[in-house]
């Protein structure tokens, strides 16, 4: 492996791993909300 190959990948690999996390970090925080059933009321009960 020369020494510009080497360079090469230590500049990469962690752009790759800031690219991976950004990504799933805006996955996480775009997604859209779950939905919310209403609550029951105290007199309904699920029997």
């Amino acid at each position: 492996m020369t020494r510009k190959h080497r360079s090469v990948h230590r500049a990469l690999w962690p752009a790759l791993a800031l690219a991976v996390a950004l990504g799933l970090g805006l996955a996480l925080f775009l997604r859209p909300p779950a939905p919310v059933d209403a609550p029951r009321a105290a007199s309904e009960s699920p029997r």
